[in-house]
C-alpha cells in the first residue's frame, strides 16, 4: 500500500494560503482488495530535515482512529505569515498494520493579517471619469546588495495585472486575479520570485488592466456603474530574506513611477486598442530610464477583504493553429480555427508605421462572408482588437486583458497575405483538471460528451459564465443545472467554493440572491429556479466531494435565503418568477409559453426540501421540521393549483398545450401523489412517443430531468432514444450540422454557440449508462447500476473521487454474455447491480460469484439483477444469462 496525492487545501504544494487551519488530504493506492484506513498520523515540521527525521514540532497528530483521508483540519501550533510547513502522513489499515510514511509535501502561508500589508494602493495618473485612460504602467527599482535566499511577491492589481521582474513576466497566469464582488472581497496572488531577483539593481514592473473592476464599456448589466467601479489600482508587497538572516519588504507607495502604456483601451466586451508606436521599450528592465515618468498616485483602498486566490488560475492552456486562412471579396482575411475556442490570438505582421489592423472575433459568419460579432447588450463594437504598427520589421502581438469566444477571426486592413503559421489561437480559461471520462459504442453520444466538456471549459473564467461572447456573466440557473455534470468531469471543488462565497458576498440582508453572481445593480428580479443555486450547489458539492465545509460556512446564509423565499410565497403557497423553463424549442423571447408560476412553485418546494437535507448534516432538528412543514404546504398547494384531474396532467392558467417540463418536474421532485402518478406518466409518454416521435420539447430545466425521470420510471429505452436523436430538437441535430459546442437554443439560429446549459445529458451518461451514483457523500460508498440501452454494446466511464479513481466499464459480447469491470478505490465500498436472472451463472474473474474474494451477494428480490457488495479493488464480472429484455435488444 502506498500513500499519494498529498494536498493542502486540495492543492499540491500551494503558496500563499491564508486559511489558518488548512485542510489536508491524501489517497491510498493499492492493488489489493479490501483496503481500508483504520487510523492515521500526520507530522508537520518547519524544516524538511526535521520532517525526514520524523519530528513534527509544529504538529504531531498522534495516532488518530479515523478512516478520513480528506478535509482533515490542521490542529497544530498557530501559523504565521509566510511560514513554510512540511508534512507527511502514514496510516494503519484494517488489520492495524502501518504503512510507510508518505513522501513529504508542503504548503506556505500568505499574509494573514491586514496589518502585515505594509504597502499602499497606488495607480496611474488621474483622468476624467468619463473617458478611458490607457492601461497604466508602474515600476520601481531597488538595490539589493546581499545574497537572496527567499523572496515572495504578494500582489493584487485591479481589475487585472501582469507582473514583470527584471524583464521577465512572472508566472503563467493571465486575467489575474479572479472576478469577485469587489466591494466585499478582492483576491491577491502569491509568486515565488527568489530566482527572479539578483544582486544589484532590480526592476519591478506592473501593467494594470480593467476587467470587470474598471470596465468603461456601457452595457445592459451596468458594470460600468458598479459601486466599486474606479480606475485600475495596485497593491504589492515583495518580502525578501537574505542569507545573513536579514529581510526587506518592497511595497507599493509614492516612490513608484508611472506612465501611460501603449494599450489605449482594454475591455472584456469590446476588445483592445494597442499602439505599438507608444511602447516603452525595456520598461521592465533595471537599466530603463523612467526619469520622465510621473509619481504614482496614492489611492484610497477598496472597502473589501483581501483574500488569497486559491482557485485554479486562468492560464493559457493550449496554443492551436488555424485550419485555414482565406481571402474574401471585401479584401479581408478569414481565419478559421475549425472549432469554437475561447481566448485570443497571437499574430505576426509587418507593415508601415501607423497602419491600423483589426481583428474581429466571432463564432459564426454573416452571409456576406464577414465575422458576426454584434452584441446588442454592449454599446459600440464587440470582440474587436485594433493594433497600430510601429513599422520596425516583423511585429508579434497578443492581447493581455480581454478574452473572446470565437471560431473565426476576420483580419481587416492586413498589409500582406497572412500564412497559417503567422497566427495562432491561445486557449484561455481557468486551469481546472480533467478528472472524468466517458466513452461508449455510440459515436453520437461520444460526440455529445466531448462537445459538452469543451463547452463547459470554454465558460470557466474564475466564475462559471453563460457565454464567452455576449455576456461573460455568472448566471445562477445555468450554473446549478450543469454543476453535477461538471463535477463528474473536472476538479471543481475550490472553483465552486470560491463562487459560492461570491454568492454570499452578493446576498442582501433580507436573504435575497441575484440572478447573476457577482452582481451589482442588475439582476435582482425574483426567480427561485435560478437563485436556488445557493442551496443546490453547496449540496452537490457535499455529495460529490464529501467535504462539508461549504455547508458549515454558508448554513446561516442558506437559511436566510430560504426564509426569504418563504416570505416571497403567495398567500396560497405558490411562487412567482421572472424565469421558467428557459428556451424550449420554438420559444418566443426564449421564455416558456406556459409561464413561470408552476416551475417557480416546484423549485420553492425543492429548495426547502434540500435545505432539510443540509440541516440534517449541519443544522438542527427544529430547522428540519420547520422547512419540511413549509415544503409540505407548498406541495399540497402545488398539486391543487396545477394538476388538472380531468386531463390527468399538470398545467398552468396559460393555454399552452401539453408541456413536458410541467409534468417532468413534479415527477422528479416527488410532488405527484401516488394515485395520480400513472395518469401523469401516460400523458408524458404519449407526448414524447406519439406526438413528438421520441423527441424532447423542454427548455433547460426540463432537459436536466427528462432522461433521469424516464429511466427511473422504467422507460430507459425511451430516454436513450431521445438522446440518440439526430433531428430537431436534439443534441444530435446540432452535431449533424457541423457544430462542436453546445448552443443556447435548440434552433441553429442560436445567438450563442458556446452555452453549456443543455449539457446536462452527460450527467445521465455517468449516472445511468455507466450507473455511477453516490450512496454516501464523497463516494465513500456508491452504487454501480449500469443501464444497457438501445444499440449500446459498450460503455466505459472513469471519475476521480476523494478516495481515488472509480472505473466502470461494461460490454456485451457477440455470444450474448455481459462483462462488467468495476474499480473501487481504497477506503470505499460499492453496491453493484449485475444484469442477470440469478447468481449461479455469474462469475467474478472466472470464479463463481458466491466464492469470489471480497464479494458479498445481497439477498434482494430485484428483477433482472443480481446485487452484491464489494470493498476496494478491481472486479471482473461476467453474466452468462442476461434477462430476456436485454437479449431482445
Amino acid at each position: 500500500m502506498k500513500l499519494a496525492g498529498l494536498k493542502t487545501e486540495y492543492t499540491v504544494t500551494p503558496l500563499g494560503i491564508d486559511t489558518l487551519k488548512p485542510r489536508l488530504s491524501w489517497q491510498l493506492e493499492s492493488e489489493q482488495r479490501g483496503i481500508k484506513q483504520k487510523s492515521y498520523q500526520i507530522l508537520v515540521s518547519s524544516t524538511l530535515e526535521a520532517l525526514l527525521a520524523d519530528t513534527g514540532e509544529i504538529w504531531d497528530s498522534g495516532k488518530i482512529d479515523s478512516d478520513l483521508t480528506y478535509s482533515i483540519r490542521y490542529a497544530g501550533k498557530e501559523l504565521v505569515s509566510g511560514q513554510r510547513c512540511y508534512w507527511k502522513v502514514k496510516i494503519w489499515d484494517q488489520s492495524d498494520s502501518p504503512s510507510e510514511w508518505s513522501e513529504p509535501s508542503w504548503w506556505e502561508m500568505g499574509l494573514l493579517q491586514d496589518t502585515e500589508w505594509l504597502g499602499q494602493w497606488i495607480g496611474g495618473t488621474s483622468v476624467q471619469t468619463d473617458t478611458e485612460a490607457p492601461a497604466p504602467l508602474l515600476r520601481k527599482t531597488v538595490q539589493l546588495d546581499k545574497k537572496i535566499v527567499h523572496a515572495r511577491a504578494y500582489i493584487c492589481g485591479l481589475g487585472y495585472h501582469e507582473l514583470w521582474i527584471n524583464g521577465a513576466k512572472i508566472g503563467h497566469n493571465v486575467l489575474d486575479p479572479g472576478f469577485t464582488n469587489y466591494d466585499q472581497r478582492v483576491l491577491y496572488v502569491t509568486h515565488d520570485i527568489t530566482h527572479n531577483l539578483q544582486k544589484g539593481i532590480n526592476s519591478i514592473g506592473v501593467e494594470l488592466g480593467r476587467g470587470f473592476y474598471s470596465l468603461k464599456t456601457e452595457n445592459v448589466w451596468h458594470w460600468e456603474q458598479a459601486s466599486w467601479n474606479s480606475e485600475p489600482k495596485l497593491l504589492i508587497q515583495v518580502n525578501i530574506r537574505f542569507e545573513d538572516g536579514s529581510s526587506l519588504s518592497v511595497t507599493s507607495d509614492e516612490t513608484w513611477r508611472t506612465t501611460s502604456g501603449p494599450r489605449l483601451k482594454n475591455s472584456l466586451y469590446s476588445g483592445e486598442v494597442y499602439d505599438a508606436r507608444l511602447e516603452k521599450s525595456g520598461w521592465t528592465s533595471p537599466d530603463y530610464d523612467d526619469g520622465d515618468w510621473s509619481i504614482a498616485a496614492l489611492i484610497a483602498p477598496p472597502p473589501a477583504k483581501l483574500q488569497s486566490q486559491m482557485i485554479p488560475p486562468i492560464q493559457i492552456i493550449e496554443t492551436v493553429q488555424p485550419i485555414s486562412i482565406r481571402h474574401t471579396d471585401a479584401g479581408h482575411y478569414i481565419v478559421d480555427f475549425g472549432i469554437n475556442i475561447v481566448g485570443w490570438v497571437e499574430f505576426q505582421v509587418q507593415g508601415e508605421a501607423g497602419r491600423s489592423v483589426q481583428l474581429r472575433y466571432g463564432e459564426k459568419l454573416n452571409p456576406d462572408d464577414t465575422v458576426y460579432n454584434e452584441n446588442s447588450y454592449v454599446t459600440g463594437e464587440s470582440q474587436t482588437d485594433h493594433y497600430m504598427l510601429c513599422g520596425n520589421g516583423i511585429e508579434v502581438w497578443e492581447p493581455a486583458f480581454s478574452y473572446k469566444g470565437f471560431r473565426f477571426v476576420e483580419l481587416v486592413n492586413w498589409p500582406e497575405a497572412p500564412v497559417l503559421d503567422s497566427i495562432s489561437g491561445k486557449i484561455i480559461r481557468s486551469s481546472v483538471r480533467k478528472t472524468g471520462s466517458f466513452t461508449c459504442s455510440n459515436p453520437l453520444l461520444n460526440h455529445i460528451y466531448e462537445a459538452t466538456c469543451h463547452t463547459i471549459l470554454n465558460n470557466l473564467h474564475s466564475i462559471p459564465t453563460d457565454t464567452p461572447v455576449y455576456e461573460k456573466n455568472g448566471w445562477t440557473g445555468d450554473a446549478h443545472l450543469i454543476a453535477e455534470t461538471a463535477n463528474y468531469n473536472f476538479d471543481l471543488l475550490l472553483f465552486w467554493e470560491k463562487w459560492v462565497q461570491d454568492i454570499q458576498d452578493c446576498q442582501k440582508p433580507d436573504g435575497a440572491i441575484p440572478l447573476i453572481v457577482p452582481a451589482s445593480k442588475w439582476g435582482w428580479d425574483h426567480a427561485p429556479v435560478w437563485t436556488s443555486v445557493y442551496v443546490l450547489v453547496p449540496w452537490y458539492l457535499y455529495m460529490h466531494y464529501g467535504d462539508r465545509y461549504v455547508l458549515d460556512q454558508h448554513y446561516n446564509g442558506i437559511k436566510a435565503y430560504a426564509d426569504w423565499e418563504i416570505s416571497m410565497l403567495d398567500a396560497d403557497h405558490t411562487a412567482h418568477s421572472v424565469l421558467g423553463d428557459w428556451v424550449p424549442p420554438g420559444s418566443k423571447d426564449w421564455s416558456a409559453p406556459e409561464g413561470t408560476r408552476l416551475m417557480a412553485s416546484a423549485y420553492a418546494y425543492h429548495i426547502l426540501k434540500t435545505v432539510c437535507q443540509i440541516a440534517e448534516v449541519v443544522g438542527t432538528a427544529s430547522d428540519v421540521e420547520h422547512y419540511n412543514h413549509v415544503a409540505m404546504k407548498i406541495a399540497e398547494s402545488f398539486h391543487t393549483t396545477f394538476f388538472n384531474p380531468a386531463k390527468g396532467i399538470y398545467e398552468t392558467e396559460i393555454e399552452a398545450g401539453y408541456r413536458q417540463a410541467s409534468n417532468i418536474i413534479p415527477l422528479a421532485f416527488g410532488l405527484t401523489p401516488s394515485e395520480n402518478k400513472n395518469q401523469v406518466i401516460l400523458h408524458l409518454l404519449h407526448d414524447i412517443i406519439t406526438v413528438r416521435d421520441k423527441h424532447l420539447n423542454t427548455g433547460i430545466i426540463g432537459t436536466k430531468y427528462i432522461l433521469p425521470v424516464l429511466t427511473d420510471l422504467g422507460f430507459g429505452e425511451l430516454a436513450y432514444a431521445i438522446a440518440d436523436q439526430k433531428t430537431y430538437p436534439s443534441w444530435g441535430f446540432w452535431l449533424e450540422n457541423g457544430l462542436h459546442t453546445l448552443l443556447e437554443e435548440w434552433e441553429l439560429k442560436s445567438r450563442s454557440q458556446n452555452h453549456y446549459m443543455f449539457g446536462t445529458v452527460v450527467e445521465w451518461f455517468f449516472k445511468y449508462l455507466a450507473g455511477i451514483q453516490p450512496d454516501a457523500p464523497g463516494y465513500k460508498s456508491f452504487i454501480v447500476k449500469p443501464f444497457v440501452a438501445g444499440s449500446l454494446k459498450q460503455v466505459s466511464a472513469q471519475m476521480e473521487t476523494m478516495q481515488g479513481q472509480i472505473l466502470v466499464s461494461w460490454q456485451l459480447s457477440i455470444d450474448g454474455d455481459y462483462d462488467l469491470e468495476v474499480t473501487v478505490p481504497p477506503n470505499s465500498q460499492a453496491t453493484i447491480f449485475i444484469p442477470a436472472i440469478d447468481s449461479n451463472r455469474v462469475t467474478e474473474n472466472g470464479v463463481a460469484l458466491g466464492l469470489a474474494h471480497e464479494v458479498k451477494i445481497k439477498d434482494l428480490a430485484i428483477a433482472d439483477y443480481v446485487v452484491c457488495e464489494v470493498s476496494s479493488g478491481t472486479y471482473h464480472f461476467r453474466s452468462h444469462n442476461l434477462p430476456r429484455a436485454l437479449l431482445n435488444q
